[in-house]
């Protein structure tokens, strides 16, 4: 969390105090890893020189399917447009209930899951994020009456403010807390300076809320 987040009131905060406009759930990558590789009898590496120098590496391998139960991938975009991909099948965030419930809704209406906290810069559409699908990190009220909470996807982590009036919507007053996930779509992104980044949440921002202590198959409730 940004060492200026705290329970004083400090101007980025007043101008988070907003509520917004109505707003949709933009699709964004949920990977899975099911395959193993295992070297064939006949397994050969070749060396080959490509242009200016380049040497490049080619075996045969034999790919079969695994019947261990898939692993979460974490995928990365680069500046040059390729992905990275880093198995997160042992960050506990990314394991739980909650986490895999979210993803779950997301692919179930035909969208993906990719993180953009880390590097929101190339994310950015217009001052907002299309689609936010991360895990509560840390929350408090401040003296505003809005919660302030640290969220953590795929990427990275970033703080930000979530209003007062999300809070009176059913049970998300109860639901937000250390440890749940939290579906939200073109969340407004307030810059006082660069590279420090703060989410703007209103009640038209959040899709869904899937509670700490969910149980997979049970939806938020």
């Amino acid at each position: 969390m940004d060492s200026n987040f705290n329970n004083e009131n400090e101007p980025w905060e007043f101008s988070l105090d907003i509520d917004d406009s109505d707003l949709q759930l933009t699709p964004v990558v949920r990977s899975y890893s099911s395959t193993h590789v295992e070297p064939s009898p006949l397994n050969s590496v070749t060396i080959i020189l490509g242009p200016a120098g380049i040497v490049q590496l080619s075996s045969i391998t034999r790919v079969e399917p695994s019947s261990s139960t898939s692993n979460p991938v974490k995928i990365i975009p680069s500046p040059a447009g390729l992905k990275v991909v880093e198995d997160v099948g042992e960050d506990a965030d990314f394991n739980s209930g909650a986490w895999v419930s979210a993803t779950n809704y997301v692919n179930a209406f035909g969208g993906t899951v990719t993180g953009c906290l880390g590097d929101i810069d190339n994310f950015l559409k217009k001052g907002k994020l299309e689609q936010v699908v991360a895990i509560v990190k840390s929350c408090y009220p401040n003296t505003l009456g809005d919660l302030n909470v640290t969220l953590k996807d795929l990427s990275g982590t970033v703080p930000g403010t979530i209003h007062y009036k999300v809070l009176d919507v059913g049970s998300y007053g109860k639901d937000i807390t250390v440890g749940a996930a939290m579906i939200l779509a073109n969340v407004s992104v307030f810059t006082p300076k660069p590279s420090k980044h703060y989410l703007n949440i209103t009640k038209r921002n959040v899709v869904e809320v899937f509670r700490k202590d969910t149980v997979l198959g049970s939806g938020s409730g």
